[in-house]
């Protein structure tokens, strides 16, 4: 799977997506922005498919890093870990 099909993938889960220097920018929809037109991204989260599968994310202010060995474990641990309220 490539970075697009990830890409794909996520949004048809509810996640906004936007992809920036071969680095894929996640996160969950929130309310309206300060500028019209905008939104908060929350829970934010970044996937690099260079080398290997690793996300990115923040555990509190922590930076944390976690490395997948299949596109199915990333997405598994997404849906768990960023779970998008109905």
């Amino acid at each position: 799977m490539n970075i697009n099909e990830l890409q794909e993938e996520l949004e048809s889960l509810g996640y906004y997506c936007y992809q920036k220097n071969g680095v894929l920018f996640s996160g969950i929809k929130g309310d309206t922005g300060p500028i019209e037109g905008t939104f908060v991204l929350n829970n934010t989260f970044s996937i690099n498919l260079s080398n290997k599968i690793t996300i990115s994310y923040l555990v509190g202010q922590i930076s944390t890093e976690k490395e997948f060995k299949t596109i199915e474990e990333l997405l598994k641990f997404v849906r768990q870990v960023f779970p998008i309220e109905d």
